[in-house]
């Protein structure tokens, strides 16, 4: 966040204007994980979709929409037990993970791209067909 200048020779209080999206700082090592923890949260029945819907491209949103709840009879929350990250090329990364489900463990793996706000997830792999 920052302020506004004009507030602050007026004597108010000075007034919050968001950060610029394109300004954020770009933390892939934090950002992808944590994003696929919510896709392992919908995998197993306990995050809805369309709450992963802008951050997904058509194609990887009809994926994750197949395999929504693929993973029956999970009671405990998902936890992403691995992470690795690869990135073939500026601006693309490839996240691969282990995601524990109880007493099951499964494997996850997406690719994402950095797009003009943010990370975009462009394919979405899992064990499950």
């Amino acid at each position: 966040m920052t302020t506004t200048a004009d507030d602050h020779s007026r004597g108010r209080r000075a007034r919050r204007v968001p950060v610029c999206p394109s300004r954020r700082r770009v933390r892939p090592e934090h950002d992808l994980p944590r994003f696929a923890q919510l896709v392992a949260e919908v995998l197993a029945g306990q995050r809805e979709p369309e709450q992963l819907r802008p951050r997904l491209s058509e194609g990887a949103y009809r994926r994750l929409l197949l395999r929504a709840g693929c993973y029956p009879g999970v009671r405990l929350r998902p936890r992403l037990r691995a992470a690795r990250l690869g990135c073939p090329r500026p601006g693309v990364a490839e996240v691969s993970g282990v995601v524990g489900y109880g007493e099951r463990h499964r494997a996850l793996a997406l690719r994402v791209v950095y797009a003009e706000y943010g990370w975009l997830c462009t394919d979405i792999e899992t064990d499950v067909r």
